[in-house]
């Protein structure tokens, strides 16, 4: 039985439904230098829409990457993972490129969709890299029959391109480590989140700045795909209930002034 719990869910005033939100956060990943900490490079930058709904980033130079990420999704099963969708805004002709951290308890990987994979059915797209796996036990936990491989970066079963309906229902998002990790190359997102949405990477790839706006992910989740919208984060409900008493209370001494 497929299980999906979607954490951070924006729930809004006054309704008893959730609205299918979910909070990303803007991190940063790697210098021009190749380091993975702070002080981050003055020139490297990654901003949020006030929507929060995007991102506007900037990586002038070689090797410096910034990411975008959420642990919304942690727990979910790779292969729920529908499609992702986003308007670009202005930038790079590069897309921002999906890593996600999965793991079935013991091993990990960081799963790559790079191109333009915005609107296309990930139950058939056999575009996948592989990157950042350990630890040494090969590919075949990923699937439940059949020897998984890679070939050119792009994650293999029996030989062919596998797509995110081969992955095996153990194969599950998740945060990942946070700061250096042995084992784990440069380039991997450590912002706790399993998963990111990245820019950045080489010059000739990424120079400049990018936009975009408008992130959707959808889930196979139940009856049918479930769409989930970034944005800013809503007030809790006892956020929300404390707003209100505070205005009435103040509403109330404002009348017994007047009296």
């Amino acid at each position: 039985m497929k299980k999906c719990m979607i954490l951070g869910l924006a729930l809004l005033a006054g309704s008893v439904a959730q609205a299918a939100t979910v909070d990303f956060h803007a991190f940063n990943i790697r210098n021009n230098d190749g380091s993975i900490t702070a002080p981050w490079d003055s020139d490297m930058s990654i901003i949020e829409n006030a929507a929060g709904d995007g991102f506007s980033a900037m990586t002038p130079r070689s090797g410096q990457k910034v990411g975008y990420g959420t642990n919304a999704f942690d727990g979910c099963e790779l292969n729920d993972l529908a499609s992702v969708d986003w308007d670009k805004v202005s930038g790079a002709a590069n897309v921002s490129y999906l890593n996600i951290w999965v793991t079935d308890g013991t091993n990990y990987a960081v799963i790559s969709s790079e191109n333009d994979y915005r609107g296309t059915d990930f139950a058939t797209r056999n575009q996948w890299k592989i990157f950042e796996y350990g630890p040494g036990a090969g590919f075949d936990w990923l699937f439940d029959a059949g020897t998984g491989g890679r070939s050119s970066q792009y994650l293999t079963l029996n030989g062919s391109n596998a797509t995110l309906a081969d992955i095996s229902d153990d194969v599950k998002i998740f945060a990942g480590p946070v700061g250096p990790t042995v084992g784990v190359g440069t380039g991997a997102p450590r912002g706790g989140y399993g998963f990111n949405l990245i820019y950045g990477d080489t010059a000739s790839n990424f120079l400049g700045a990018y936009h975009l706006e408008n992130l959707t992910v959808t889930l196979n989740k139940g009856a049918g795909p479930e769409v989930f919208a970034a944005s800013a984060p809503v007030p809790e409900p006892a956020t929300v209930s404390l707003l209100l008493m505070g205005l009435g209370g103040l509403a109330a001494r404002a009348r017994r002034k007047k009296a």
